[in-house]
């Protein structure tokens, strides 16, 4: 029984991108009658071309041997439809540096994500790293870096890791498991194109001081570029942009939170620990945690910090007992995205909802024309609403379900 219903889920996924506007699925059309049915979602989809608007919605169903049904519907999502995927991009790094280090620690056994590193730079882009201001200890660890992204989206963690695994091995592996049309080829700071593809030295120490691992520079001799060509949308252009397709970003997330809905050459090789620390950080609010710099700055490092999904980013907004959101997000030259596995054991709701939206519209892409408070965060926390209600008012009534 489990082979057909993961046969099922495999002859849909490899259908998954038959075109824009199009769903999969025994219900088509769905998220349109979704959001038609709707008063404020009904206004988005006027403009949804406009908004470059893309969403894909997963329900997950369970058999009584936890065996995973996957119902997916799409609307608008086109992987040839460029998008900035500003943060998005921390995800697929952090899975990559937990799979690096897996693979070091057969060579060295005190290799670990908690040995304090050093990052021996010398340029404005590529700075000497020796302190962490926002870790509990101040000492750079990968796993703080890790779980800084993972809370509150740090930019300096973020290229801490771009620096640690660099553009090549970014690449290589991100090829081997078939998506080779993601590009991570600029770090989140003023550097230029040629910057970007140099790393500077890295070191790892074990708790005594000692010397485990050793990195030298490293230069990507492939020029890399978006494999879109050359994009330009609001008048910049992103030909040398890091690029993540929504379809890439749902099944990384997908990857880990429903690992055997995934196929496994496009997994990433995670131990049972690294999935415990994703499992509980994607969900954990900055204040929960145990990083004081969060809760010295709670007006800043709020808990719907990163929940635009359904809380719509608003600390003032009421959790919904019992549910966890695991997401990331990206929010960048006007750009909203939320990518997020929602699970409520308590009322049986499990789903992915992935979703993006170009709040500047068909206008320039001028720090004037972002409109996250007025149409961006709205959006997406009515979007959360609608599914999540949809989720937990249609508890397990699919033609596919047999409870």
């Amino acid at each position: 029984m489990k082979k057909i219903f993961l046969i099922l889920y495999m002859l849909l996924w490899a259908g998954a991108m038959s075109g824009a506007g199009e769903e999969e699925g025994p219900e088509p059309f769905f998220l349109y009658r979704l959001m038609q049915a709707d008063d404020i979602l009904s206004r988005y989809l006027q403009e949804a071309a406009d908004l470059d608007i893309q969403i894909l919605f997963t329900r997950i169903y369970r058999d009584s041997s936890g065996t995973p049904v996957l119902d997916r519907h799409t609307f608008r999502l086109d992987e040839k439809e460029y998008f900035n995927p500003a943060s998005l991009v921390k995800w697929p790094l952090i899975l990559l540096t937990m799979e690096k280090m897996n693979e070091l620690r057969r060579e060295v056994p005190a290799i670990s994500l908690d040995n304090r590193m050093e990052f021996l730079g010398h340029t404005p882009c590529m700075p000497r790293i020796t302190e962490d201001p926002l870790a509990p200890d101040r000492v750079p660890r990968l796993s703080n870096y890790i779980k800084e992204m993972l809370l509150a989206s740090d930019d300096e963690a973020y290229n801490r890791l771009y620096d640690f695994l660099g553009q090549e091995y970014i690449h290589q592996r991100l090829t081997e498991k078939g998506y080779d049309g993601v590009r991570v080829i600029a770090r989140f700071a003023p550097c230029s194109y040629e910057e970007n593809r140099k790393t500077p030295p890295v070191r790892l120490y074990d708790d005594a001081g000692r010397l485990v691992y050793s990195q030298p520079e490293q230069i990507n001799e492939q020029l890399l570029s978006n494999p879109l060509g050359t994009v330009v949308v609001g008048g910049r252009n992103y030909s040398r942009f890091n690029r993540l397709s929504l379809e890439d970003m749902y099944e990384m997330m997908l990857s880990v939170f429903v690992p055997e809905a995934v196929p496994e050459a496009r997994r990433f090789a995670l131990s049972e620990a690294d999935a415990d620390l994703l499992r509980s950080y994607t969900a954990m609010y900055p204040g929960d945690s145990e990083f004081g710099s969060f809760r010295q700055n709670a007006r800043f490092y709020h808990r719907h910090l990163k929940k635009y999904l359904l809380y719509g980013r608003d600390p003032e907004a009421t959790d919904i007992p019992g549910l966890r959101i695991h997401n990331m997000v990206g929010e960048s030259h006007g750009t909203l995205a939320d990518v997020a596995y929602f699970v409520n054991p308590e009322e049986e709701v499990e789903f992915m909802l992935a979703a993006v939206i170009n709040t500047c519209g068909k206008k320039e892409i001028t720090y004037a024309n972002y409109r996250y408070q007025q149409i961006g965060y709205p959006f997406l926390q009515r979007l959360g609403e609608c599914v999540y209600r949809y989720c937990h008012q249609e508890k397990y009534n699919h033609p596919l379900w047999k409870r």
